[in-house]
């Protein structure tokens, strides 16, 4: 672990990121849409959509799902584990993306998603899947397009790593024997 500038700011860096999460995903879908499909995250600034078909990914929310778990490297760090539900939402465009998302559903709950993610280096494991909708997008042009929405959970095991200090001896400890007065009842 590199602490950087020696700010303790630079010593808490969760993992995986965001970023991690989205490109693990990314690679999931391009494996089982039909070749040629764009997958690009939600929510960017100064891009335009591209060509049909596409799909779109979006994290929407986060949710604590266990107690926090910890370990210790046994010289200076502890190592927190929170277990969060995240819930993204992938929307596909395109003539076939009805299809196409009834594939992302069925894939999702099937051991495919699950092997996976679990030979990858993401701690993602596929959870749930809300109904698929059918959302009106219009174009550019004024024409309208199909596009098909789902809401995929997953859980998440994110780590942050943090300074721990541990003593190198255990201090001498001297014991002294209480003593007990007889107690009087009058």
């Amino acid at each position: 672990m590199d602490e950087g500038s020696g700010d303790t700011a630079d010593y808490y860096v969760i993992s995986p990121t965001e970023s991690e999460i989205y490109t693990a995903m990314r690679a999931w879908l391009l494996e089982i849409l039909p070749s040629g499909m764009r997958v690009i995250q939600g929510q960017q600034n100064r891009q335009a959509a591209p060509r049909d078909p596409f799909a779109v990914m979006t994290i929407i929310g986060r949710e604590r799902i266990a107690t926090n778990g910890w370990t210790y490297d046994g010289t200076s760090t502890r190592t927190v584990t929170e277990q969060i539900r995240i819930t993204m939402q992938i929307s596909l465009f395109g003539p076939a993306s009805s299809n196409q998302m009834q594939l992302v559903t069925a894939l999702w709950r099937d051991m495919q998603a699950v092997d996976y993610f679990r030979n990858q280096s993401v701690p993602v494991c596929p959870l749930t899947t809300s109904t698929t909708r059918q959302l009106g997008f219009i174009t550019g042009e004024r024409q309208y397009e199909d596009c098909w929405s789902v809401d995929l959970s997953m859980q998440v095991n994110l780590t942050v790593k943090i300074p721990q200090t541990f003593s190198g001896q255990i201090p001498s400890i001297e014991l002294n024997e209480a003593t007990t007065g007889a107690r009087t009842t009058e």
